[in-house]
């Protein structure tokens, strides 16, 4: 009686965050009308490797919440999560809720770098707010798909400071620093525009139309990577190079 009502495809969001704001807002501003977020915090309160291991130790918990909404992929997201646990820890723990849920999973990190080697990307430079021990792993992440990160413009700041930022102060420091790194970079094929406390897609949709540069973000490539993986992608008219292209 209600089928077009019902969500077609339910997303497990494992959101690093304790409160969660603008990430849910650019999710439901970007994401299918049959598309859900099931979201639950694992509660990061700061970037370290002992952080990652307190947050993730009661996993199977909140993969059990997950199941219980009956959810059809489960995405980890932030980048700095998958950073601070390094490339082993992160795939092992890909692969864990994988086996554990019996459905799909995926992060962040694995989509920004699948979505940079879907669009052409050889030279990326990166953007965010994050250490540059860091950003090299990030490196890492990026190199294994054929990417090479050509430089970083970021502006390191504890959780607790960036989450207290107003949303357009927010926005305008990601533009500014986005700006920077593609006047630094000028041999990189595009930025990825990293984190998702500040609303990105439409900072990814400026930049692109000013510099004619790719652009990609957590949200965006997220997008992707979530639609790819359950084979219901379609351009999406409007948005940044990567949501819009067939």
């Amino acid at each position: 009686m209600f089928e077009e009502a019902i969500h077609k495809h339910r997303i497990g969001y494992l959101s690093p965050l304790a409160v969660i704001d603008n990430s849910a807002c650019e999710w439901y501003r970007l994401a299918p009308p049959d598309m859900l977020a099931v979201f639950i915090s694992v509660g990061v309160t700061e970037f370290s490797g002992t952080e990652m291991d307190r947050v993730f130790a009661p996993l199977d918990g909140l993969l059990d919440q997950l199941m219980g909404r009956h959810v059809d992929l489960v995405l980890q997201a932030g980048t700095p999560l998958a950073v601070l646990m390094g490339i082993e820890k992160h795939d092992a723990m890909i692969a864990h809720i994988e086996k554990y849920t019996g459905k799909p999973a995926t992060s962040t990190t694995l989509a920004v770098t699948r979505a940079a080697k879907h669009m052409g990307m050889k030279k990326i430079a990166l953007v965010n707010k994050w250490s540059a021990p860091m950003n090299k792993v990030l490196a890492d992440f990026y190199k294994r798909v054929g990417v090479e990160v050509v430089g970083a413009v970021t502006n390191e700041m504890h959780p607790s400071d960036f989450v207290k930022i107003p949303a357009g102060d927010h926005m305008m420091m990601a533009y500014e620093l986005g700006k920077k790194a593609l006047r630094d970079n000028p041999d990189a094929d595009g930025i990825y525009l990293g984190g998702g406390t500040w609303i990105s897609e439409p900072i990814t949709r400026a930049l692109e139309k000013e510099t004619g540069k790719i652009v990609i973000c957590n949200q965006t490539a997220q997008m992707y990577d979530i639609q790819e993986i359950l084979g219901v992608r379609k351009p999406m008219p409007g948005r940044s190079r990567l949501l819009a292209q067939t």
